[in-house]
């Protein structure tokens, strides 16, 4: 009953997204369609178990209503997409515009940033150093810790992962947004189960200034430094976010933002992003 009531309750979201992204009718739309949940038996892959969709449709076949879209295959089948979904498919899109993937970009649609909440993530020299970290999270009574694992790299570096518990993120989710109000309430917000995609919508962006203002506002916000290749794609509202399938969360616009695209010489003034 969850799934479908709130399919239903959100099933605007997707096409408002997309046409806020100013995508045009006859543009192709390109997606991919991966599995999420962690596949807890070492010995099978989930990938191959559960091998990742490319999926395609221009704007103008695409329909209005997140539970009747379908994509098309590289075969051209018709893939229902909502019903992949809970069977565990994450639907990701990639947000600039190219004609085909093989294609080169011709529009920056928009910047945009992965605020990733759930997770503390660093990379250490010696087994001190990790102790030290450990005891100083740790120690922070404000924090509320599912699991801490650390793992040697090939270069002989410890990458320390702590997993914060849901009521910790909820907690980090409400101060970002109360630390960055005025920088981003004209942004699209989209709400992910561990924090935010925020988009500045373009107009006239340039493809070469794309990629150093990407890594400036990862810089401005403490997001995520790999959301940087004119490529990337990410999960877009109206569907379910699948990590646990007991538990899905819908993901879901929280804000649209101005009616008035952005220019990438505003987004650098208006946020002081540095070396720009």
């Amino acid at each position: 009953m969850r799934y479908s009531r709130n399919s239903k309750r959100f099933s605007s979201h997707t096409r408002h997204f997309i046409k806020k992204l100013g995508c045009k009718q006859n543009e192709q739309l390109h997606f991919i369609l991966v599995h999420d949940a962690k596949n807890k038996n070492k010995r099978f892959s989930s990938s191959s178990n559960h091998p990742a969709m490319t999926l395609h449709k221009p704007l103008n076949l695409l329909e209005r209503l997140t539970p009747q879209i379908t994509l098309f295959s590289k075969r051209n089948k018709l893939i229902h997409v909502l019903s992949q979904n809970k069977r565990g498919y994450a639907v990701f899109m990639e947000i600039n515009y190219r004609e085909t993937r093989a294609s080169d970009f011709k529009k920056v649609r928009a910047q945009f940033i992965d605020v990733d909440l759930n997770k503390i993530s660093v990379h250490l020299d010696t087994k001190e150093q990790v102790k030290q970290m450990i005891k100083s999270i740790q120690s922070d009574p404000a924090e509320l810790l599912q699991s801490i694992t650390v793992k040697r790299n090939k270069q002989g570096q410890y990458h320390l992962l702590a997993l914060r518990k849901k009521q910790r993120v909820a907690k980090l989710k409400n101060a970002f947004i109360k630390k960055f109000r005025s920088q981003i309430k004209d942004s699209m917000i989209i709400e992910t189960k561990n924090g935010y995609h925020i988009y500045w919508v373009l107009q006239s962006g340039s493809v070469n200034k794309f990629v150093p203002i990407q890594k400036a506002l990862a810089k401005k916000f403490s997001s995520d430094p790999m959301i940087t290749n004119l490529s990337r794609v990410m999960r877009i509202p109206g569907f379910y976010h699948m990590k646990n399938p007991k538990n899905p969360f819908m993901v879901k616009i929280r804000q649209l933002g101005r009616k008035k695209p952005f220019s990438q010489e505003e987004i650098i003034h208006s946020l002081a992003l540095e070396s720009l």
